[in-house]
């Protein structure tokens, strides 16, 4: 039986290793075994030794020699983007609105399958990656004619559906909700004991966050919560995972910054909070890796959080709370009551495992055959 041919196209690829490139790598892995996959990306700096130790089968795009927010977006190429195009029999675009998946869109539009996934409200984040909001007012009618070409729309709720068309995208939709993958992400206490001691934060009470290092993940709100939290609690320490052009804000006594991590599962065990404070989100997939390894949470009400945060499974804190005093006042209230924050640690994480990974893949396997 011949294979069908899925081009997966990401402005986004490694050595980033943010929510995007995690989402493509969890499809490849349940999907590789049932169609023939390639993926259309730019080539960027450090990443080639990553993607040939997962033998991945990849076409590249040069970058542009600017960059946004420290990222270097892909420069498409007629020829490549049209040639990776005709091989495929579907076209999944995972960054509609960035500059090759736009082209790959345009492209593929009318002559083969095209599926996107809306993985960020492009009109929201770009203008805080650029830290200036009143462009996404002149982007959207753009980002609205990109999206209306793609056939289906997965989204990872109805609301997010909803914003879409509120935005006069005009593309069927399918909700494919997202998880951590719950086979990699979950508790070893071994792991939490070895790496607490490895970097010497043994007997520490250690708040953490993982992911893009970005403005719209508000860095330097949870650096100033926790100098704030740690004047009253001197034996306490801040864990950062991940890079980004934020990286510099993190200093201060108690602060670790590790830097990308290819196996941040271990790390997220040694924690004792989370804490996400973005601005704008969707679903947070990293918030859902904590969860799934059993760190009690607090985080903002942005995107699908509260879909999958209460006040019955974490501490969720409105737009207007996002201030030091509020953020280290809820980092207390998890360091003052532990079994009461794991237990509600518990019930996220159940809630969460609902939605199984090999669910995820079969919708997707099934809209890709279709």
């Amino acid at each position: 039986m011949v294979k069908k041919k899925v081009l997966f196209v990401s402005d986004t690829f490694y050595p980033r290793v943010d929510g995007i490139v995690r989402f493509m790598e969890e499809t490849y892995k349940h999907l590789k075994n049932d169609f023939d996959i390639k993926f259309l990306v730019p080539r960027l700096d450090g990443g080639e030794g990553m993607i040939s130790s997962r033998k991945l089968n990849v076409i590249y795009t040069p970058t542009f020699k600017f960059t946004i927010a420290e990222f270097k977006p892909g420069r498409p190429k007629s020829k490549t983007i049209n040639d990776a195009v005709d091989w495929a029999d579907v076209v999944f675009v995972n960054t509609p609105g960035g500059p090759l998946g736009a082209s790959a869109v345009y492209s593929a539009s009318g002559k083969k399958k095209l599926i996107g996934y809306a993985h960020t409200i492009d009109w929201e984040l770009f203008p805080f990656a650029i830290g200036r909001k009143s462009v996404g007012r002149i982007l959207k009618p753009l980002f609205r004619r990109i999206y209306s070409k793609i056939d289906i729309i997965l989204a990872p709720d109805k609301s997010i559906v909803a914003k879409y068309k509120k935005a006069g995208i005009k593309s069927n939709f399918k909700i494919v909700p997202l998880n951590a993958d719950q086979t990699r992400f979950k508790e070893n206490l071994f792991d939490r004991l070895r790496v607490r001691k490895d970097l010497g934060i043994t007997g520490k009470f250690v708040v953490g966050f993982h992911g893009r290092l970005s403005k719209e993940k508000n860095i330097r709100l949870l650096v100033d919560s926790f100098k704030q939290f740690k004047k009253n609690h001197p034996k306490s320490s801040l864990l950062i995972l991940g890079d980004g052009p934020e990286r510099d804000k993190l200093k201060g006594e108690g602060i670790i910054s590790t830097g990308f991590v290819s196996d941040p599962e271990k790390y997220l065990r040694a924690m004792d909070v989370y804490v996400l404070l973005s601005k704008t989100e969707t679903s947070a997939l990293s918030l859902m890796e904590a969860i799934a390894t059993g760190v009690p949470v607090i985080t903002s009400d942005a995107g699908l959080i509260p879909t999958y945060v209460t006040s019955r499974r974490g501490i969720i804190l409105k737009k207007s709370q996002l201030k030091k005093g509020y953020v280290a006042k809820a980092i207390e209230i998890v360091h003052n009551s532990p079994v009461k924050s794991k237990l509600k640690a518990v019930g996220a994480k159940l809630f969460t495992d609902s939605r199984n990974w090999n669910d995820i893949a079969n919708d997707l396997k099934r809209t890709f055959e279709d």
